[in-house]
This record gives C-alpha cells, sequence and structure tokens, in this order.
C-alpha cells in the first residue's frame, strides 16, 4: 500500500512540475539521438551488443547518440562502449524518484538539449522514469516499445504514456528471452534482421588488475529480492564440496548490500580457501572476476548474465521467477548454462499454463532447493567440462 501511495505521489509530483519544464524554443538539433536504458545491470548486459547495430547502420552514422542511463551501470558502458555513444547521461534513480528539484534538472536538461530521435527500447516500460524523460525531450520523433503484456503495466500505460511516443514498436506476444526481446526491437527500428548481433563482452577492453588464483570458482549470493536469494548456508555447503573435493579456490564478489551473507558463507568455511571481495570489486573486476572463472554458482542475478558474455559456464539457482524471458538460457546464445528450481517449478516447466504465470511471479520457495541436488549437479557439471578453460 505504501508503495502504491508513493507511486501516486509521484504521478501527481510530474503533473506539478510539467509546466515547468519545457520552454518554448523548439529548434531541433538534427542529427541527434538520444536512446533510454534506465534498468538495471543484467538488463544493460542483454541490451548493449545492439548499440553497435544503431551507431552503425547507415541510416544513424551520422548521428550523434547520447545514451541516457543508469548509473549503476556507468563504469561499463563508458568503458565498454563509448565507441558507439558519444556521450552520456547518468540519471540517479533514487533521486529522480523522489527528489523533486532533481528531476526538474534532469527533464530540463533532457529538453534543453532538443534530441531529433529518442528511443526508449526498455520493454518493461517505466512510466515514472523513461516515459517521464521522453515526454520531456519534445523530440519530433519519439519511438518506444508497447511494452510488457501483463495487464497491471499494460493499462497505466495506455492511460498516462503511450501518448508520449509518435511511434511503439509492437511486441510478440510469444514469452521471448530477453535477448532476443532487444534484437526484435531494433530490428524494427533498422528494418533489418540482425542475425549477427551475438552477446558478448570484450574482456580485453577491461584494464583493471585482480589478483586471481589459477583455478578457482566463483560464488555469487546476493540479489535484491530476497525471494530469489538460496540460504547462505546452502551455498556454504556447495563451496565446501568444490574446496574438498575439486580443490578450488573459492571467489565471492558482490556489492557492499552482499557482505552480510558472504559473512555468513565464509564463517562455515576454511578461511585459507576463501576470497571474500564483497563490497571491495568494482563493476569491471567483477566482469574480470568471472571471466577467469571455471565455474559460476550464482542465484538469478547479473551474474549470469555477465558469465554468458564473458562465456563462463554457471549454474544458476532459481524459484522460476520470470522463466523465459531471463532464464534458462537458449542454447544458442550460450550452450554452458545449468538451472536448478524447486521441484515445484521443474516438475510442471511442461505446463503451458504453469510456465505462462511464473513468466511475470512465482511463489516458489527457492530454498526448497536442497544443498546435496545442488553438489551433485556441480560435479556432473565440472565432470563433463574439465577442458573448459
Amino acid at each position: 500500500m505504501f508503495i502504491k501511495l508513493k507511486n501516486l505521489f509521484n504521478y501527481l509530483l510530474f503533473i506539478l512540475i510539467s509546466p515547468f519544464v519545457k520552454g518554448k524554443d523548439n529548434v531541433i538539433s538534427h542529427g541527434t539521438m538520444l536512446v533510454i536504458r534506465l534498468d538495471a545491470i543484467g538488463d544493460y548486459i542483454l541490451f548493449r551488443n545492439f548499440l553497435r547495430s544503431l551507431k552503425e547502420n547507415e541510416k544513424y552514422e551520422n548521428y550523434k547518440i547520447t545514451l541516457c542511463g543508469n548509473k549503476i551501470w556507468k563504469e561499463i558502458a563508458e568503458t565498454l562502449d563509448d565507441d558507439y555513444a558519444d556521450s552520456f547521461i547518468w540519471i540517479d534513480r533514487k533521486k529522480f524518484y523522489g527528489n523533486i528539484f532533481y528531476k526538474l534538472y534532469v527533464l530540463r536538461d533532457v529538453f534543453k538539449r532538443k534530441y531529433e530521435i529518442v528511443v526508449n527500447s526498455t520493454y518493461t516500460r517505466e512510466i515514472l522514469y523513461g516515459d517521464e524523460i521522453v515526454w520531456a525531450s519534445d523530440a519530433p520523433v519519439k519511438i518506444g516499445s508497447k511494452g510488457v503484456l501483463d495487464k497491471h503495466s499494460k493499462w497505466k500505460r495506455k492511460v498516462f504514456s503511450d501518448k508520449f511516443y509518435t511511434k511503439l514498436i509492437p511486441s510478440s506476444d510469444s514469452n521471448m528471452f530477453e535477448f532476443y526481446r532487444n534484437k526484435e526491437f531494433f530490428s524494427e527500428i533498422l528494418n533489418k534482421n540482425l542475425v549477427n548481433v551475438k552477446l558478448a563482452c570484450d574482456v580485453s577492453k577491461i584494464n583493471v588488475t585482480v589478483g586471481l588464483p589459477e583455478k578457482y570458482a566463483v560464488l555469487f549470493p546476493g540479489s535484491k529480492d530476497s525471494s530469489k536469494r538460496w540460504a547462505p548456508s546452502n551455498f556454504a555447503a556447495v563451496a565446501r564440496k568444490i574446496i574438498e573435493e575439486e580443490h578450488y579456490k573459492i571467489i565471492i564478489p558482490g556489492g557492499p548490500g552482499d557482505q552480510k551473507i558472504s559473512e555468513e558463507i565464509t564463517s562455515l568455511l576454511n578461511p585459507e580457501s576463501v576470497i571474500d571481495l564483497t563490497g571491495k570489486n568494482s563493476l569491471l573486476q567483477l566482469i574480470k572476476i568471472i571471466a577467469g572463472a571455471d565455474l559460476l554458482i550464482s542465484n538469478d542475478s547479473v551474474a549470469v548474465h555477465i558469465a554468458a558474455a564473458v562465456n563462463t559456464r554457471f549454474l544458476c539457482i532459481s524459484n522460476g521467477i520470470f522463466y523465459g524471458r531471463f532464464h534458462p538460457y537458449p542454447k544458442e546464445i550460450f550452450a554452458e548454462a545449468y538451472y536448478v528450481y524447486p521441484d515445484a517449478v521443474s516438475d510442471n516447466l511442461n505446463n503451458a499454463a504453469f510456465t505462462e504465470k511464473i513468466r511475470y511471479s512465482s511463489t516458489a520457495d527457492i530454498n526448497l532447493i536442497k544443498a546435496e541436488k545442488v553438489c551433485k549437479l556441480v560435479q556432473e557439471i565440472i565432470k563433463i567440462n574439465t577442458n573448459h578453460k
């Protein structure tokens, strides 16, 4: 209820400040394009390879492209994608949502830049974020996705923000993996089948130093959503098995918010076999760490998308939420992705009505997945892929 009231307040806030956003100047800066992506790090990993297609397309190759992004993945974009974006606008989502002065500053800044074309490719379009920025741009061409199909989001976009766009790209009704969803969107914009775009990350462009052991596995136990977090004791049980039987070192990276989880895991293990980097590694270091690993074991999080992009096999523990959209990875995108679900999910994956439901939400308890089951699968993966790297 509190979140709904807060959202209502922010809708009213947007209406209140909207008369002060746009000026009278309507001179367009031709040959300019704003591309908006304000979602999470994993979403950006699945989107970023399409920036090149946009920049190198004959229709837009002479355009100056500005990427308006979520500041949490700033270092990735500015290091890996600076060839395909001429400039950046970085948004602090928390401040944009709750700070009237910051929101007004951002929206006025976007308006003053007078972009010719604005593109918001986000499938889960957010009225209080990307849609507001599209409105503020006042660009003559404003392109977006029709958006995610769940009824709760669909009616709000139709009432409030579909009208902000000059063109909305239709989205397939099928439950489509997110990388393909991005491909669908940009293929339509560019009028070209982007069959050659691959999920990839050029680690050689990352010039950061990370002291790493020769042979190691990565545990990534963090996740913003508590329903997607497997218990630290379970991760510790799997790590112990890997240390004792496979003689791997264990690296645990993550953000400051993951430190308590990591401490609980490391307290159950031989400290000489574990390197705890939570709260210490940068995003670029995280990519390097995962790229050098023999195996990643992770909750459904950004780590698995990084692993797929850098060709590191991974085992993902998931409660099934967003099935089909973010997992499992299609084999043609990345063949060495392995998944473990609660029995309530895995036993019903051939049921179309069930998979349609978990496309949007899942009530399955991730901690009904036993550590013994994951240990067994880890051993099988290592045995099958002993020459992986």
